[in-house]
């Protein structure tokens, strides 16, 4: 697509946005008392929870008939045609582990693919991408391509149901590149990717020298509090291992952080990747992880945040995913009129493309329940905490991308901040888990049937996370390394304990429970 379209493109979904900011709320909002910085001046926490490799159709697609204006999809609306001719229509029958064995290809070329039909070069798209190339692209891999067109019928996911009906959606939200995990957590954390599309090894050590350019740097140069809550030691934090220790805090912190009212300006949440020894599912919802770990976690974040009223009335909560993982989605992503301020190395591409689209709830008593036309990627994290804690991200964020990026502030309403409740409802028992439709409040050990345990193969963004961690241990602690030589993993258990090892080595500020 021509610079001249791209702009009109994106021109015109931020004229849809600002028209209709809140379009499910029935009112138009009212204007937010904010200081000549663009603070929202109930804002003390913004909180980020970023989960794994889920398209916004496969998640919240299907809430269309519940929550008004929702750009969502109905059963049947929407099909692929795999290599072979076959049809493949979406469908309200995605399973909570199971159908997804196969990990859907989310890499750069990959997703040209899926959103281009063709493996073509990117220099050579068509003008605008058709996402029809999502079921041919997985049978590729090895997968059954009905299954990357299956989505999840809402009271599947109880708690994402309640949330997206009682705050705010923004189905408009694009991952920041059209790949995989750590470019796109990049953008989140800096605000850019440096110039990576791609995974690689040893990814963020490269960046080590820019930390200051990193949201957390710039707002403890401000005197500003920032923190990385990862779950414990056995699933570690991906890509930001080699961030001093004063950065880190465990799970059990950020609950007890909440309680006592002690959380830091800026909060980045990192759910379990592994599942481990003491029955803890993994919960950040990569395939083919236990998708309603995932959902009960989001929950215990929630009511987290909501132990403590002032906690509550000061926080804004993000959940969003940091790319879709190869699922399907039927909304081509946009194209921005400007790139980033580092060059790709693929020919074609220049950062103005964004990826495939991912669910995300803002959740926060300055909110009331509807929907988000406008249009947001992951760089709008860190500009959204450089907006409320240092000042606009065009005078004091480093990078363009970041510097363009709508922030999160628009989405506020002046008004009382709401102490009401959503109906989570009830947590579910241990015994029905032998249906595949819960899982019990602790995650704890299922059937054997249902694919837990920590004797599950790994999944690639284990290996690769163990990876990254061995590499930053060959440059910090060369002799352990040689030790945890991690060529030999073969399961979940073995991730968990080289991960306890190396983050022990690595994170010894940090104690695990």
């Amino acid at each position: 697509m021509g610079k001249t379209t791209g702009r009109r493109e994106w021109l015109s979904m931020v004229a849809r946005g600002a028209a209709a900011a809140t379009v499910g709320v029935g009112r138009r909002p009212r204007a937010v008392r904010a200081d000549d910085a663009g603070r929202h001046p109930g804002i003390k926490h913004i909180v980020v929870l970023m989960m794994e490799n889920r398209s916004f159709d496969h998640l919240f697609g299907l809430l269309m008939d519940e929550i008004p204006d929702l750009r969502g999809v109905h059963p049947g609306e929407w099909s692929n045609v795999d290599d072979q001719g076959t049809v493949h229509a979406l469908t309200a029958d995605a399973a909570y582990q199971g159908q997804l064995k196969v990990d859907p290809p989310h890499d750069f070329w990959s997703v040209h693919q899926q959103i281009y039909t063709y493996p073509g070069r990117p220099e050579r798209r068509p003008a605008q991408p058709d996402m029809q190339g999502f079921a041919a692209n997985y049978a590729r891999a090895g997968g059954r391509p009905a299954n990357v067109m299956k989505c999840f019928s809402p009271e599947r996911l109880p708690t994402l149901r309640a949330l997206a009906k009682s705050y705010l959606v923004c189905d408009n939200w694009f991952s920041a590149v059209p790949g995989p995990t750590n470019p796109n957590r990049a953008f989140a954390h800096f605000g850019t990717s440096f110039g990576r599309v791609d995974n690689g090894p040893v990814w963020f050590v490269l960046v080590k020298r820019r930390l200051e350019h990193g949201i957390y740097g710039r707002l403890r140069e401000r005197g500003r509090k920032a923190k990385i809550y990862y779950y414990n030691l056995q699933s570690g934090t991906i890509g930001m291992t080699f961030l001093p220790s004063s950065y880190f805090g465990l799970y059990r912190d950020f609950v007890r952080d909440c309680k006592n009212n002690t959380l830091p300006d800026y909060s980045f949440i990192e759910p379990p990747y592994v599942d481990q020894d003491d029955g803890t599912l993994a919960a950040d919802q990569h395939p083919d992880n236990f998708v309603l770990a995932g959902d009960e976690y989001i929950r215990n974040i929630y009511e987290a945040i909501r132990s403590s009223d002032e906690v509550w009335r000061s926080t804004l909560l993000l959940i969003v995913w940091d790319e879709h993982g190869g699922i399907f989605d039927h909304v081509p992503p946009p194209t921005l009129p400007w790139g980033d301020s580092f060059p790709s190395p693929v020919p074609g591409f220049s950062f103005d493309r964004l990826g495939v689209r991912v669910g995300a709830i803002v959740v926060s008593p300055y909110v009331t329940p509807g929907v988000s036309h406008t249009l947001f990627e992951h760089a709008s994290i860190p500009a959204s905490a450089t907006q409320q804690f240092i000042g606009p991200p065009g005078e004091h964020a480093p990078y363009q991308r970041e510097q363009r990026a709508p922030t999160l502030q628009q989405l506020l309403i002046d008004m009382e901040p709401r102490m009401e409740r959503p109906d989570l409802g009830r947590r579910p028992l241990r015994s029905e888990l032998a249906d595949d439709r819960v899982i019990p409040v602790s995650l704890s050990p299922a059937p054997s049937r249902l694919l837990f345990g920590p004797t599950r193969p790994p999944s690639s963004l284990q290996i690769e996370h163990v990876r990254d961690v061995h590499q930053l241990l060959a440059f910090r602690k060369p002799k352990l390394a040689r030790a945890l030589d991690p060529s030999g993993i073969t399961t979940q258990r073995e991730v968990a304990q080289f991960m306890r090892a190396a983050l022990a080595t690595l994170h010894s500020g940090l104690e695990d429970s």
